[in-house]
This record gives C-alpha cells, structure tokens and sequence, in this order.
C-alpha cells in the first residue's frame, strides 16, 4: 500500500471525516505504519526547534498512530523533559505530566490502551517549548485563514478524536510554542469545517513531506 500523496476527498462533518480517515489508518499495514513512522520521527529530530526545546510535549501512541517512540526514547537520552498528557474523563482540565521512561510498569493501562503515568508529576503548560500533537486528519488553512477558517491564521487545521483535549490544551501552551501534528499523508483531506474552538497547528509533519509547504 503506497504512501498516499493527494488531498482525499471526504464528506464534510467532522464525524464523517473522522469516521473515515480512522478507517484508512487502521487498513494500512502495520509494516507500512512502522515505516512511515520511522520518516516521521526522523524528521521530527531534525526540526531545529526539537534541538532547542528543554520540554516537550508528545501524545504516548495508540491503535494505528504515528509510532512516537524514536522521538521519546532521543529526547530522554538527551536530557530533555518529556510530558504526555493525562485524559481526565469529563474535565475541562488539561493536565500533562513527565515520564522518564516507557517502560509499561510505569503506566496504568486504561480503555483501548491509553497509557497514564502511574507517578504523575505534572508540568504546566507554559513550561512546554515545543508541542507534537496526535491528528486524525488534518488540512492546510490559506493565508488568513480560507474560506472555512476566516478567524485563523495560515497555519494546518487538525481534527482529534472529539473530546477537544487538545484544542483546550493548546491554548493553555506559551506563546511562540511551536505546535506541530504528527500524522500520515493518507490522514490529509481538502478542508475541514471550523468552530469557534479550533486551534490550528503550525505544521504537521507526514512520512511524505511538511505542511504548510515551503
């Protein structure tokens, strides 16, 4: 199964799009997905803001995501701070918090597989100097925003799993942040319908390239 480079045509309610693009993630082949990954994470380490960042925050993979752990494992050896973030079912509340490392006594497993640190010590978000988000889809915004997206900035817009963790989360992170999604390029569609909530990303990075471009 190639890497898919155009721009996927889909329905446009959120729920269809995520409905969809979860379904072309979970067909892809796991052998594809750990190679794609391997792209992803390895242009991740370049990023000049990685190397300058003390802290950062990264999504602990789950089902069919990008694969983050080359990034995790880098950081640690690095000396980085590394946080992840704490899902609180039914909270408005964002907490992240550090791990030193991922080996799976040092988490609680919880539905579907979602990993929370046993120990958590949680850092606030304006600690955080560089954000990789996890995306189920995602679509470049024209300069000023597009059609779709007047009140935003050019930038990527993202769509998550529909609790609107990240978009809380996300403007609770310092300014000049960087904020950059992980995804695969089949998660690329043509647009994605606004609400007043959304934040944009500053990228998203794909085994196939970087968006926006240039």
């Amino acid at each position: 199964m190639p890497s898919n480079s155009r721009c996927r045509t889909v329905p446009q309610s959120k729920a269809d799009i995520r409905r969809q693009i979860r379904a072309l993630r979970d067909a892809a082949p796991a052998d594809l997905r750990a190679e794609w990954s391997a792209r992803i994470c390895a242009k991740a380490l370049a990023l000049p803001a990685y190397r300058s960042a003390q802290t950062i925050h990264i999504f602990l993979s789950f089902q069919s995501e990008v694969d983050t752990q080359a990034i995790i494992v880098h950081a640690l050896a690095c000396g980085k701070r590394v946080v992840a973030p704490v899902f609180v079912k039914g909270s408005d509340e964002t907490p992240c918090a550090q791990i030193t490392s991922l080996e799976p006594s040092a988490f609680d497993f919880g539905r579907w597989g979602l990993r929370t640190p046993k120990v958590l010590q949680l850092v606030p978000p304006d600690e955080i100097d560089l954000v990789f988000a996890p995306v189920v889809a995602f679509a470049c915004l024209a300069p000023g925003g597009g059609p779709l997206q007047e009140t935003h900035k050019a930038g990527v817009a993202r769509i998550g799993y529909g609790i609107g963790f990240y978009d809380r989360f996300l403007k609770r992170v310092r300014a000049g942040a960087p904020k950059i999604g992980l995804a695969f390029e089949l998660q690329r569609v043509e647009a994605i319908p606004s609400a007043h909530f959304d934040v944009p990303l500053d990228g998203v990075i794909t085994e196939a390239s970087e968006y926006p471009p240039g």
